[in-house]
């Protein structure tokens, strides 16, 4: 869709196979058994049966293309469990990992539909249940999921952080609304990540700045010097701002504008004249 090719028509073609076999939707409703997964070389279905929280995984997998298809399964699946009437949302199975991971998936969905009250339900029960832990050492934030594994999960970090951040509709608007305008807007690259981090990077187009704020950095590194660059930036004709004061401490490199820093919590304001 944003580069003018036509494998959405490959997709287009395989729901409309996937909801006549795997996933049956017909006039907004669900209307048989749902296939959580589908191995052509076995062959082998994995229906979703009593599971219906199965069903978030297909929902968020089709929601930017088909967000009514998305919806109708989110709906049956949250109808079916009573999450909505008060039901438990732990799951039976709950020391296993992916019993985790598909509440998170939930979450997301909840977020993206705006769901509030179920989101509500599903936050404090991630809070209680997955280990959210800062690690004082390298001052890295995760869920730890009651594994005590030396490293976390990526792929249920990934989810949860998802659900934790993304905004409604941010999902959907991916795909149907993309922001094209940011490629050719003012932009930051090479952070010194994992050194440091970003806990803002937002462009005004209308006052015509761009706003920047680094976080308190690994532990380790406070203090140390650093430097982040602005791409789509005429350097003579920008002015920079670090913590309130107009500084000069920034050069023109290959175009960009290189700002030098510290290791530690700044804000920046880079104001195109």
């Amino acid at each position: 869709m944003l580069y003018g090719s036509d494998f959405r028509l490959a997709f287009d073609a395989f729901w409309d196979y996937a909801k006549r076999n795997y996933n049956p939707i017909r006039d907004g409703k669900v209307t048989g058994s749902l296939t959580m997964y589908y191995d052509p070389l076995v062959p082998c279905h994995h229906p979703v049966g009593d599971s219906y929280n199965f069903q978030f995984g297909t929902a968020h997998a089709v929601l930017p293309l088909y967000p009514g298809d998305a919806r109708v399964l989110y709906d049956d699946a949250i109808g079916r469990l009573n999450w909505r009437e008060g039901a438990s949302i732990s799951p039976e199975n709950a020391e296993d990992p992916m019993a985790s991971f598909v509440q998170l998936m939930a979450r997301f969905l909840a977020r993206e539909f705006g769901d509030e009250a179920v989101d509500a339900r599903l936050k404090a029960h991630s809070e209680a249940n997955d280990e959210p832990s800062w690690d004082t050492g390298t001052g890295e934030f995760t869920w730890r999921f009651g594994l005590d594994e030396p490293h976390p999960r990526g792929q249920m970090n990934a989810t949860a952080a998802l659900a934790e951040a993304a905004a409604p509709g941010a999902w959907a608007d991916l795909i149907g609304r993309p922001n094209l305008r940011k490629f050719l807007e003012p932009t930051v690259h090479d952070v010194d990540f994992p050194k440091v981090c970003l806990s803002q990077a937002f462009y005004d187009v209308e006052r015509r700045l761009l706003a920047v704020a680094t976080d308190a950095g690994a532990p380790n590194a406070a203090g140390e010097p650093t430097t982040f660059r602005i791409a789509n930036v005429d350097p003579d004709r920008c002015t920079v701002v670090a913590d309130g004061a107009v500084s000069d401490d920034w050069r023109a490199v290959e175009g960009d504008v290189e700002v030098s820093t510290t290791v530690g919590e700044h804000t920046f304001v880079i104001r195109v004249n």
